[in-house]
């Protein structure tokens, strides 16, 4: 039994080094075809390289930061293609030597290494003047603005907030601005002075916003702060309102009426006045002073709405819910 075995072993290593000598054969010399999508970006936009042909490697050294060809010995690092499709982006401007390496060689011992190495350069252009985000930081919240006509961005504040359940006044006049931008190299410009982005800015008077790409395009932008409306007065049925503010939604205002018993929920008179300019609407119309509306419609959306006479499409526009 012990002699078969050792037999049967001795057949085995000889199918095992006869077919390592198959496989060990010299390396086929690399033939690969490198097709790009373009060589001319902005910042962030996809590169699509495709590679066909033979070969059991390819690597792509993208000649940015840590990933140039010729500093490969110094730890700089290519990336392998998967199936033939490469894409990257690049996330500074400049101009980079990109350089595709094709492998072959022998699969047992890997030794036997040919390559065919395919070259050229990608221009990467910055001219970013796209703002993403506009914010301010109001412990505890902040407060996003919104951008409208691609020109006017609209960042709305209350007159107070909860903190700590305590009504806390909003001093707009002395704010922060955050800005989010893809790019690092663009330059954002306030009333013509460089931002700043640990200088204080008068938020209650609006501001002229200008972004200068590194390829030197600019963008013009303008921001509103308008305040969310409030009822200055607001009674039913002569029973004034007592407002509430919801420490997360700064939009919302609850005015809770204590009315009689008795009273006729679906016929309540409104009397109101608003803090300045703002109208006030139920189910998208306008409800003058004085009018009936109906307490019972939960359907009912009631909101107080200030536009800005200059420009239309900058609104302020407040939740109101009426609790009895």
């Amino acid at each position: 039994m012990k002699k078969s075995i050792n037999i049967l072993l001795a057949v085995c290593f000889a199918f095992l080094f006869a077919a390592c000598s198959d496989d060990n054969e010299e390396a086929r010399t690399p033939q690969v075809n490198v097709t790009f999508d373009k060589t001319n970006l902005v910042i962030n936009e996809s590169m699509e390289l495709r590679v066909t042909g033979v070969a059991d490697q390819v690597v792509v050294f993208t000649g940015d930061k840590d990933h140039e060809y010729a500093l490969r010995q110094e730890s700089n690092t290519g990336f392998p293609v998967n199936k033939g499709l490469f894409t990257y982006s690049y996330a500074t401007p400049g101009t980079f030597h990109v350089v595709v390496v094709a492998s072959t060689y022998d699969t047992f011992l890997g030794n036997n290494i040919k390559e065919n190495i395919q070259e050229f350069d990608v221009t990467v252009v910055d001219d970013i003047t796209a703002i993403d985000a506009i914010s301010t930081s109001i412990t505890p919240n902040i407060y996003y603005a919104e951008l409208v006509n691609n020109v006017d961005w609209v960042l709305c504040l209350p007159t107070k907030y909860l903190y700590n359940n305590k009504e806390v006044k909003v001093n707009a006049t002395k704010q922060r601005l955050n800005f989010e931008i893809v790019s690092d190299s663009s330059k954002i410009f306030i009333d013509n002075e460089p931002y700043k982005s640990n200088s204080y800015y008068n938020l209650t008077v609006a501001h002229d916003i200008q972004v200068l790409s590194d390829a030197g395009t600019t963008r013009d932008y303008k921001l509103y702060v308008p305040i969310y409306p409030e009822f200055s007065s607001v009674k039913a049925e002569g029973v004034t309102g007592k407002l509430t503010r919801d420490a997360y939604f700064q939009d919302l205002q609850t005015y809770t009426f204590e009315l009689p018993d008795g009273t006729d929920k679906t016929k309540v008179k409104i009397e109101y006045a608003t803090d300045s300019d703002a109208k006030f609407y139920a189910g998208g119309s306008e409800v003058p002073s004085g009018s009936t509306i109906d307490l019972t419609n939960a359907n009912t959306e009631y909101t107080l709405i200030r536009t800005l006479e200059e420009n239309p499409a900058v609104r302020a526009v407040s939740r109101i819910v009426f609790a009895y």
